[in-house]
C-alpha cells in the first residue's frame, strides 16, 4: 500500500487560492520573468497554497498541467544563476538555492495528492493511462528535487529516496513503469535517471558537470536497464529498495531480496562511442548530444561518467582517521599566491604584513574584511593522496569542487597544494570537504602572456615543483582563461626570469589550468 507524505488541508489558505484554469493561465502569463527570483517565489506561494487546498484529482491536474511548464522555465533560470555558487554560498545564492528546492519539492506534493486521488478512490478505477502518466510526472518531480539538493550541496530531504522506491515499485507491481507520458519520460525511465545521478557521485561534480549529465540522461538514460537479476558478463549496480537512500558503488555482493539490478552495460559502450567520436572531432550534434559538450568538457565528462556507470572509482590509498587533526586552508589561485608572497615579509620580521594574514577558528571566523583569509578546519581522515576536512564556516567562502587550496598543518610547517575533488554540506553550516594532494610545496609566480607584444599585464600564477620520486616535473598553476597551448610568457619567479611556451594542459577546472611548459630563456632578476 503507498503511503504519501503530504500536508493537510488548510482553511485559510483555501479562501486565497485560485482555481480557475482560465485566471491561472493569465496569472501565469503576467509573472515577471525577468526576475526569476521573483517569479520563483509567486510560484512558490501559489503552490503551496493549492497543495493545501481541498480540490479534486481531475481538477488538480488540469491546473498542475498550466503550473508544469512555468515551473520548469523558473527553475531553469534559478539553476542558471547558481553556475557561480559554491558552499558554505553568499545569502543571494543561499535564496536562489531554497527557493529551487523549495519550488521542485511544492510540485512534487501536487502529483502526489493528483496519485493520492486516483488510487484511493471509493467508487470505481481510475484509468491505469492515467495513474502511469501521474507515476511519471511524479517519479520526474522526485528526480528532480534530488537533483536540485544536489546542485546546492545539502542532502535531499528526510524520505524522498523512500519515496522514489516507493512509487517506482508501485509502478512496476501495476506494468505501468513502462508506460510514457506524452512530453515526459516513462516512470522507469526517470527512476533510472535519478539513480545514475546518483551513481555519478554528484558532490565530485561541477555545477557545470551535473547540469551537463542531466542532458546525456535525457538522451541515453534508456539504455540503462532494470531487471530482477544481473547477466553475466555486464556492468551494472544492485539497487536497494527498501531504504531511504541512493544507491552505492559500495552496495553488497549479491542480490538481497527486493532490490533491483541496475545493468549500465549498453550505457556504458553508448559512453565508450562518444568519447571515441569526441576526441576525434566530431560535433556534439551530429553523435546526439547537446551544443556546449565540445570535445574537452564532453569527453572528458563521457569518460568520467564511463568510469562511475561501470564499475565507480576506487581509492588508490587507505585512509586513516585524524583525531585531533587541524589544518590551516586558503583558497583559490589569487589568494595563495597572496599569502605566499608575504610569508618571506613575516619571516624576516615585518609583522605589518602578516597583520593581514590571521588564522581563523573556522567555527568564529567573523573578522572584518582582509586581504586574506585563512580559515581552520578539522581533519576527518588522512592519507597519501588526499584528505577529508570539515568544519562549520561562519562567512560564505563560496568554496567548489576544482578549487586549488593552500595547505599546512600549523606555521611551522610550509604550505602545500591541493584541489577540491569533493564537497557537500551535512545542514545548514556543516561543510565537508575531500581534498585531492597535488604538491607538498608551491611557490608564487607572476605571468605575463606574450600575444605579440609585451603590455599584456602580469597575472599571479603558482610554480609547482615536480617530484622525482613520481616523475613528475615542474608544472604551473594560472588562473581560467589565461592558457593557450604553445603561447609564449615571461614568469618572474624570483631570483629567476623565465620565458618560456605553455605546452599541454594536465588538467583543467573551473578555477584553474595546471600545464607543463618548456623554458627557453632564464635570467637572473
Amino acid at each position: 500500500m503507498l503511503t504519501f507524505n503530504i500536508p493537510g488541508a488548510d482553511p485559510v489558505l483555501q479562501r486565497t487560492v485560485e482555481t480557475r484554469p482560465k485566471a491561472v493561465a493569465e496569472w501565469l502569463g503576467r509573472l515577471p520573468f525577468a526576475s526569476p527570483a521573483d517569479t520563483a517565489q509567486q510560484l512558490l506561494l501559489a503552490l503551496h497554497g493549492l497543495n493545501r487546498h481541498t480540490l479534486g484529482e481531475d481538477d488538480r491536474s488540469t491546473l498542475l498541467a498550466l503550473y508544469r511548464p512555468v515551473v520548469a522555465r523558473a527553475t531553469a533560470s534559478l539553476e542558471a544563476q547558481l553556475a557561480d555558487s559554491g558552499v558554505p554560498p553568499h545569502a543571494q545564492q543561499k535564496q536562489i538555492g531554497t527557493l529551487l528546492r523549495e519550488l521542485h519539492v511544492e510540485h512534487s506534493i501536487g502529483y502526489k495528492l493528483v496519485l493520492q486521488g486516483l488510487t484511493q478512490r471509493r467508487f470505481g478505477r481510475a484509468h491505469p493511462k492515467r495513474v502511469a502518466e501521474t507515476l511519471a510526472r511524479l517519479l520526474a518531480a522526485l528526480r528532480d528535487v534530488i537533483g536540485a539538493c544536489d546542485l546546492t550541496r545539502i542532502p535531499p530531504p528526510a524520505g524522498t529516496w523512500r519515496e522514489i522506491h516507493q512509487f517506482h515499485a508501485y509502478a512496476r507491481t501495476s506494468n505501468l513503469a513502462d508506460t510514457a507520458a506524452d512530453d515526459a519520460p516513462s516512470a522507469a525511465q526517470a527512476y533510472c535517471q535519478a539513480l545514475l545521478i546518483a551513481l555519478a557521485d554528484p558532490p565530485h561534480m561541477s555545477h557545470a558537470e551535473l547540469l551537463a549529465t542531466r542532458q546525456v540522461l535525457d538522451r541515453f538514460a534508456t539504455l540503462a536497464v532494470l531487471a530482477a537479476a544481473p547477466v553475466d558478463g555486464h556492468q551494472g549496480f544492485t539497487i536497494p529498495t527498501d531504504v531511504d537512500a541512493p544507491p552505492s558503488h559500495q552496495a553488497p555482493a549479491g542480490l538481497p531480496p527486493g532490490a533491483l539490478w541496475l545493468d549500465t552495460d549498453a550505457l556504458c559502450r553508448q559512453l565508450h562511442e562518444i568519447a571515441v567520436r569526441l576526441r576525434d572531432g566530431g560535433a556534439p550534434g551530429r553523435i546526439g548530444l547537446p551544443e556546449g559538450l565540445e570535445s574537452g568538457f564532453g569527453q572528458a565528462l563521457c569518460k568520467r561518467l564511463l568510469k562511475q556507470w561501470r564499475t565507480g572509482s576506487q581509492r588508490a590509498f587507505r585512509r586513516f582517521a585524524a583525531p585531533g587533526s587541524t589544518m590551516q586552508m586558503v583558497a583559490g589561485v589569487s589568494a595563495i599566491h597572496r599569502l605566499l608572497e608575504l610569508e618571506p615579509a613575516a619571516a624576516k620580521g615585518e609583522p605589518d604584513e602578516m597583520d593581514s594574514l590571521p588564522i581563523l577558528d573556522v567555527e568564529t571566523a567573523h573578522a572584518a574584511p582582509i586581504v586574506v583569509n585563512a580559515t581552520r578546519w578539522t581533519v576527518s581522515n588522512d592519507s597519501a593522496a588526499g584528505l577529508a576536512l570539515s568544519g562549520t564556516p561562519g562567512a560564505p567562502l563560496n568554496l567548489k569542487v576544482g578549487d586549488p587550496l593552500g595547505l599546512r598543518g600549523d606555521a611551522a610547517t610550509a604550505w602545500s597544494l591541493g584541489v577540491i575533488r569533493w564537497i557537500r554540506m551535512r545542514d545548514a553550516r556543516q561543510v565537508e570537504l575531500g581534498i585531492e594532494r597535488l604538491s607538498p610545496q608551491v611557490q608564487p609566480v607572476w605571468v605575463q602572456p606574450l600575444r605579440g607584444h609585451r603590455k599584456t599585464s602580469p597575472e599571479p600564477a603558482l610554480f609547482v615543483p615536480g617530484v622525482a620520486a613520481l616523475q613528475q616535473k615542474d608544472r604551473l598553476m594560472l588562473p581560467r582563461h589565461l592558457y593557450q597551448i604553445g603561447m609564449d610568457a615571461d614568469v618572474l619567479h624570483p631570483p629567476h626570469r623565465y620565458t618560456l611556451t605553455f605546452g599541454r594542459c594536465l588538467e583543467q577546472t573551473p578555477s584553474f589550468d595546471l600545464i607543463d611548459f618548456t623554458i627557453f630563456s632564464d635570467e637572473p632578476t
